[in-house]
């Protein structure tokens, strides 16, 4: 198991995140290991659980690992409520040298509220800071509300398939 690195050390973009809000009571955060258990509380009350292509898993066990994964990203940012609960994740999966992969998922209570756009510009700053050249994501084909939320946030569709859609955005 990994060691937590506290939010003041993080190697990507320390306090980045700090003030990042998509409105005046949700806040954009940095999230580790100390925060996995927030963490598991919002995929365990996300719906649908599985619609992107899987995610979040629905067996319970193999939602607490998933999640342990995500978290062992150098890149990982929340939505926190003003009651402290995270209502939204996001997270950069490193692949070859300058790419990454986008995962975001905001709870069904907090969507077309701007947490996803705060989300995605928040991990993009991130991926400026480590110097990556391209960020990816693949939705599934009828994710129309992810779909507009990556293309406005400067994703481009680079392919389309009858069950998924990769989007792209290069980094300058």
């Amino acid at each position: 198991m990994r060691t937590a690195v506290p939010l003041t050390q993080n190697p990507l973009a320390p306090g980045l995140f700090a003030e990042a809000r998509p409105n005046a009571e949700t806040r954009i955060r940095a999230v580790g290991f100390p925060q996995r258990e927030l963490l598991l509380r919002m995929y365990d009350r996300f719906d649908p659980k599985g619609a992107a292509l899987g995610l979040p898993p629905h067996m319970p066990e193999t939602r607490r690992a998933w999640v342990e994964t995500a978290l062992g990203h150098r890149t990982n940012v929340a939505a926190f409520s003003p009651a402290g609960e995270i209502v939204g994740h996001s997270f950069l999966a490193i692949g070859k040298p300058g790419h990454a992969e986008l995962a975001v998922f905001v709870h069904q209570e907090s969507r077309r509220k701007g947490v996803g756009s705060a989300l995605v510009k928040s991990v993009l700053e991130s991926a400026r800071a480590a110097a990556l050249r391209r960020v990816w994501g693949v939705i599934a084909s009828d994710n129309r509300a992810a779909l507009r939320l990556l293309e406005n946030c400067g994703f481009r569709v680079t392919n389309a398939q009858v069950h998924e859609i990769e989007l792209q955005i290069d980094l300058p």
